[in-house]
């Protein structure tokens, strides 16, 4: 089972459905977005534009979705320590290892298309996450997990998902930035990425 030995919580949505339909279903859209722009781009020249911040600020923003990723492996581990199943969260960890792979690539240039696509990643994945973690707030509030689930409370589950949470409109504030000082430079000539890849 995807994910067994939860405790059922009053009205919905429960939290299997939000580990399985709901909170993965960002990832699988942007893998797909990705897999598509990937094609295409593949096809004509693609414009590229700087990064409108320093690079030691790219940099943060790197370490700190790594540090997402390090969060969703460490919430799969422990569920899965407690035999609650973790439903098809490891699709979020294998969109943000895709993430740190597009921002890696692209550290010295962006494409505006790409920025767009993690821009509406980043608050889909934000918002279904708050629901998520309004739903782990309600558990917490009517069951104390303790008995359930001992070394891994509602408290804790609630408490990791709020960070992931936090860095999620993180990112979400960083590329709407980007995505508004792309469109700022749209007069001046991009970079192409031959151009790019010769300097």
């Amino acid at each position: 089972m995807l994910c067994s030995n939860r405790v059922v919580l009053p009205g919905s949505p429960s939290t299997c459905t939000l580990d399985t339909i709901i909170v993965p279903l960002p990832s699988f859209l942007l893998v797909a977005t990705l897999l598509l722009l990937s094609l295409r781009s593949k096809k004509s020249p693609v414009a590229i534009f700087r990064v409108p911040y320093p690079h030691w600020l790219y940099n943060i923003y790197l370490a700190l979705v790594f540090a997402d990723f390090a969060m969703t492996i460490l919430e799969i581990a422990r569920l899965s320590a407690q035999n609650l199943g973790v439903g098809l969260l490891p699709m979020t960890s294998i969109a943000l290892l895709m993430i740190l792979g597009l921002l890696w690539i692209e550290r010295r240039g962006r494409k505006r298309s790409s920025s767009i696509v993690l821009c509406s990643y980043w608050l889909f994945l934000a918002v279904v996450e708050t629901v998520k973690a309004v739903r782990l707030n309600v558990l917490d509030e009517t069951i104390p997990n303790k008995t359930s689930s001992p070394n891994y409370p509602a408290s804790d589950q609630l408490l990791d998902n709020a960070v992931m949470v936090a860095l999620d409109y993180i990112f979400f504030a960083l590329e709407s930035y980007t995505v508004i000082r792309m469109r700022k430079v749209d007069d001046s000539r991009p970079l192409y990425l031959n151009e790019l890849l010769n300097k």
